[in-house]
């Protein structure tokens, strides 16, 4: 008797994985330039660019033929997140990492400077020991067979994350604004779809503007070359921004799509611009005094760029601001879903590199995004579990439901694996009609062509360079490598998880997918988990990240009606926003940290955000429009940090994160998921009035002024001072020493005693406002110090 179809074409299958998994490993062994130390190298890439140096291959039927390594093929089979030229001779956007040793060492990227210039290589930009780089797809193995390389990773795009600013009482942004400055002195910058510089919401009462200055990424202008270092984009100084403000005259840069605009709005928008009687400033943002530095990444379709990067935008922020001599906040309201969820992204550790600890006046916020869920759309998106035991499987399935669009390579669904580099396991995907495509850890299926579309499973990345751990990288799409080219078929898809070895102490796998087919975002997995859904790069370590609750339902429209809005929470105002993405991370810190309003707020309106609000959805004054989500969340924090740096410049971002922790409000909606801090509100709701004084309180610039004697700047926010000393040694990270003076009218004092021989004295001086105290500051690793024993 003969076996079914269905079994024949498993068996089939089987067979031509493994003869797989034999061609591609000979072949990348065998195309290596350098003889032995290929597998060097290699272990170097993730499997996107590893794909490019090495090449796959096709399998369709019984045939199986190689994509050439450094081919336009090779490039066109990556997934369309991936930053490459897919032409010829492809040239791809990566991310690097040098290797502690050299930069211990005091070496830096300047070093490598002539090596890299060599290999065709160029910067883009560069924080630390990461570097952003433009290499042509011929250059990538002498480039990771360089001993100063740690590592390299493709760049990828990201995604806005507005669902679809008015200050909000329920941060208190406006007490804020009368008890304190209103972040004048300080830098946001905001990266994002631009701005429309021409809003007066972004402009100075004598119709100057108040933008820095203008990096367009996404555009090449003869009259306005990049900025000073960079080698892409255009850049418009503010003495372009006030000349074509003052002629009426026309500026290649803007924001055609509006999110950018109104994310500014919210964070240091002064409600100039109004309408309808409305007295200006009502709708004004949090730090409506802060200067605005802009860098455009997203078209006027809200699509990242292809050459369009992070680490540079971070890089040229920093840059600016220290040319000026001002603290900064960042915020990116955007994220994607795929990679680690760890920190370990290469455009988190850069941000963490120009924020964290021993960086003066420096902070960033990022939005948690929009994946939490739990108001139906979109679906969960993300699958754990602890690996079964060695030999065993798990599966899981998700719907496949949409209207393919024409042409090849643009119907996706990815799926990205992580788990721990000891283990190890096998991942397989089933069709709707049962056909099997899997690869074990080390092996790669290549692109296998079905009748139910292309699959490629790819388990090369183990061991990754940073994290240690195993990545495998399933893509399911209308791949042009197949003849036919086939769309991915409707119908229930199969993922199946069997362990191979079983060696750490807890051992567990993470998935998260995205999709990008017909109109799917994502696929709905029928086994899912709400956690870990905070995208990237808001699991970076000492960003700010953003979560959304709803703060609002109604409000008086433009036509001076109310619009009663259908909130995405079911718990009514106060709760947080259904798509608000949760924690933890991947490693297991908490995520979000804070919460703030991100349902319906109203800001700045521009491009097809303004055409498409509709009055019910436009403010009273006719030029301030509601939209949500964690992007509308995230320039509260960005705005409440400003406002901190205003009251005290020298804090830095650590310090900025424990005060606005510190002073978060917790309520029963923050308390029902369980204690703060937790996975879903962070430390609870944002409070910009509280926060100051937590930042008032943080004495940054204590010295001494003689032998014996010490003190720092005085806050008129505080009420009285507490001095706490130490021994050294003694110093340790549980304890950092006891109440030695309080009650101090300034933190000023004297100290006529001497320490033990050998040893020496530490101080730290905390202040005090309405009987709350102020922190001892942060350690190196970002965390609030013990106070083990407070003054009484």
């Amino acid at each position: 008797m003969r076996p079914p179809q269905t079994v024949r074409r498993m068996r089939l299958l089987a067979s031509i994985a493994l003869l797989l998994v034999l061609t591609a490993s000979s072949a990348g062994l065998s195309g290596a330039d350098s003889g032995g130390s290929a597998a060097g190298w290699e272990r170097k890439l993730d499997p996107f660019l590893r794909r490019i140096a090495l090449g796959t291959v096709r399998v369709q039927g019984r045939f199986v033929d190689a994509v050439a390594r450094r081919s336009a093929a090779a490039a066109r089979s990556l997934p369309a997140f991936v930053q490459v030229e897919r032409a010829d001779a492809p040239i791809v956007q990566v991310k690097a990492g040098i290797s502690a040793k050299v930069f211990a060492a005091g070496r830096g990227w300047e070093d490598l400077g002539p090596l890299l210039s060599d290999l065709g290589v160029e910067f883009r930009g560069r924080v630390d020991g990461v570097a952003s780089l433009r290499v042509p797809a011929a250059a990538i193995e002498r480039l990771a067979d360089l001993p100063e390389i740690a590592w390299l990773k493709a760049a990828h795009t990201y995604k806005l994350l507005n669902e679809i600013s008015t200050s909000s009482a329920q941060i208190a942004s406006d007490d804020a604004n009368t008890a304190f400055d209103r972040g004048a002195g300080v830098i946001v910058a905001v990266v994002d779809t631009g701005i429309q510089w021409t809003d007066r919401d972004t402009r100075k009462t004598d119709g100057t503007t108040r933008i820095l200055g203008i990096w367009d990424q996404t555009l090449t202008d003869p009259a306005h070359p990049p900025p000073a270092g960079f080698s892409f984009g255009a850049y418009y100084p503010r003495a372009d921004i006030d000349a074509a403000i003052a002629s009426g005259g026309t500026l290649l840069t803007g924001d055609g799509h509006g999110h950018g605009t109104h994310v500014a709005g919210t964070a240091a928008g002064n409600g100039l611009e109004t309408g309808n009687g409305v007295v200006a400033g009502t709708f004004a943002g949090v730090a409506p005094e802060a200067d605005l530095l802009v860098v455009r990444v997203f078209d006027n379709n809200g699509n990242f760029c292809g050459a369009c990067d992070l680490t540079a935008a971070v890089q040229f922020i920093a840059r600016t601001a220290a040319a000026t001599g001002k603290p900064w906040v960042g915020n990116m309201s955007l994220g994607t879903d795929l990679g680690a969820h760890d920190g370990t992204d290469p455009d988190e550790m850069s941000i963490d590199a120009a924020v964290g600890p021993g960086t003066r006046g420096a902070a960033m916020a990022i939005a948690a995004g929009n994946s939490g869920g739990r108001d139906g759309s979109p679906q969960p998106m993300h699958w754990e579990g602890p690996l079964p035991a060695a030999g065993a499987s798990i599966s899981n399935t998700f719907p496949l439901s949409y209207t393919p669009k024409s042409g090849a390579d643009n119907d996706d669904v990815w799926i990205d694996f992580w788990y721990k580099g000891a283990d190890s396991i096998t991942v397989e995907i089933v069709s709707p009609t049962s056909i099997v495509v899997g690869a074990a850890r080390g092996a790669d299926s290549g692109i296998v062509c079905i009748a139910d579309g292309a699959v490629q499973v790819d388990a090369t990345h183990a061991h990754d360079p940073v994290n240690g751990d195993n990545e495998v990288f399933v893509q399911i799409w209308d791949s042009s490598a197949c003849a036919p080219v086939v769309s991915p078929r409707n119908g229930t898809w199969t993922i199946r998880i069997t362990t191979n070895v079983s060696a750490s102490p807890a051992p567990s796998f993470d998935l998260w997918n995205e999709a990008d087919a017909g109109s799917l975002a994502f696929v709905s997995l029928a086994t899912s988990n709400l956690g870990k859904s905070v995208g990237i790069p808001g699991t970076s370590r000492h960003a700010l990240t953003a979560g959304s609750y709803a703060d609002k339902d109604r409000w008086i429209n433009v036509q001076g009606s109310q619009t009663v809005a259908t909130l995405s929470t079911f718990s009514g105002v106060g709760s947080l926003s259904g798509f608000s993405a949760l924690g933890p991370t991947r490693d297991g810190r908490i995520k979000p940290d804070v919460a703030a309003p991100g349902e319906f707020v109203g800001s700045s309106l521009a491009g097809l955000i303004q055409t498409s609000r509709g009055t019910a959805f436009t403010e009273r004054d006719g030029q301030h429009g509601d939209i949500r989500g964690t992007s509308m969340a995230t320039p509260h924090v960005a705005g409440t940090a400003a406002v901190l740096f205003g009251i005290n410049p020298g804090l830095s971002g650590p310090e900025v994160k424990a005060a606005i922790q510190r002073s978060a409000r917790s309520d029963s909606f923050t308390n029902a998921p369980g204690p703060l801090p937790n996975t879903y509100y962070g430390y609870g709701k944002l409070r910009t009035l509280e926060a100051g004084y937590q930042s008032a309180s943080i004495v940054t610039d204590l010295g001494a002024t003689s032998s014996a004697s010490f003190g720092g700047s005085d806050s008129p926010y505080v009420d009285f001072y507490n001095v706490y000393r130490g021994s050294i040694p003694g110093l340790s990270a549980t304890s950092y020493g006891s109440c030695f003076l309080q009650g101090l009218p300034s933190p000023a004092f004297s100290d006529a005693a001497n320490p033990p021989g050998g040893q020496a004295f530490f101080y730290l001086v905390t202040g005090v406002h309405a009987g709350v105290e102020g922190i001892l500051g942060v350690d190196g690793a970002g965390r609030v110090r013990p106070n083990n024993t407070p003054c009484p």
